[in-house]
């Protein structure tokens, strides 16, 4: 008898993340979702429940409720749920990202850090710290961060706009905290994207030196603009919805460079389970655009900033000392 998979996700109630989980559910598998509020349960639930009946959700859907992620406090919730439960993982999903380009001023979480870098990178990495242990080491295993090509200013939709750049992370913690130096929407997401990449090839890292089968995956699901306010532009429609819209005519209908969510997110579950992925080290995948309204995932590189070793490994330590510096301290990789 074939083991079923315990898989986590986050980011899951909309976007990219659902239509995966509904491909997931149809596997079999045990999928749990963290899911931010009340609110957001119950609209994701109406949603699931228009695929499935909710006696087959009960067997394969496990939701771990009001985990706002933008909030380090909720984390630990996510790792009492597994061990109260005595669940180990064998895929780990960090989906869950945000976006607001276009606001003048910088959102904050409730510890005080700017709500992109706390959302796609410090949440993520903090959670996958204090999961580790209860991550199953075989070759099937596998960590999977989605992440953008816009990290890489050479990329066609990097070299818009402000560009990433961490600037070896000179001055960077005062960019995310506190002062918010010269902030830009724009540059924030850009650069939580290239923070995912060097999150993810420092983790490798560690895991490879640890003798460990675990694959860590970044993937970029290329141009995906949802048919609806759910998702991941929700946000920064809010201010500038005309440019948005004009945006995303263009791009869906003439221009044919956008995805479709639904083809997202099979890729995305498709990732959880092939072979080619078993005990990998690490490997980034990109959603190429290959011709007119259509894609195909390839292995690609990554800018070369996101393949500064160096980097890497600063920017692990600089993110272990701002969890710390809040009280968040259980590190263990």
């Amino acid at each position: 008898m074939i083991k079923k998979k315990n898989i986590l996700i986050t980011g899951g109630n909309s976007g990219i993340g659902l239509f995966a989980i509904i491909n997931l559910l149809k596997t079999k598998n045990n999928l749990y979702v963290v899911i931010k509020s009340e609110l957001r349960k119950n609209e994701f639930l109406k949603t699931i429940q228009k695929y499935f009946d909710k006696n087959y959700l009960s067997k394969y859907l496990n939701i771990i409720e009001n985990c706002d992620l933008s909030n380090l406090e909720n984390i630990e919730k996510i790792k009492n749920y597994l061990v109260n439960k005595k669940i180990f993982l064998d895929v780990i999903i960090l989906n869950a990202g945000l976006q607001y380009t276009g606001s003048f001023y910088p959102k904050v979480s409730k510890q005080g850090v700017e709500l992109t870098f706390a959302v796609n990178h410090l949440a993520h990495f903090y959670l996958l710290n204090i999961l580790k242990d209860l991550v199953s080491d075989n070759e099937e295993s596998r960590i999977i961060i989605t992440s953008s090509d816009v990290h890489d200013p050479n990329s066609s939709g990097g070299n818009i706009g402000k560009k990433a750049g961490l600037n070896n992370l000179v001055d960077f913690r005062k960019k995310v905290t506190c002062q918010f130096l010269n902030f830009n929407a724009d540059e924030s997401y850009k650069n939580s994207k290239l923070c995912n990449i060097l999150f993810a090839k420092e983790l490798a890292k560690k895991l490879k030196f640890s003798s460990s089968k675990i694959s860590v995956i970044t993937w970029a699901p290329g141009l995906v603009i949802p048919n609806d306010d759910s998702g991941f532009f929700r946000y920064s429609k809010r201010f500038n919805f005309f440019g948005y819209l004009i945006f995303s005519k263009v791009a869906k209908n003439i221009f044919g460079i956008s995805e479709s969510i639904e083809n997202a997110g099979k890729i995305l579950s498709e990732i959880v389970f092939d072979s080619n992925f078993n005990n990998i080290g690490y490997v980034h995948l990109s959603n190429k655009l290959i011709s007119f309204k259509k894609h195909k995932l390839v292995e690609s590189k990554v800018s070369d900033e996101a393949n500064n070793s160096e980097l890497a490994s600063k920017l692990w330590i600089l993110s272990e000392e701002i969890c710390r510096s809040f009280g968040f301290v259980t590190f263990n990789i």
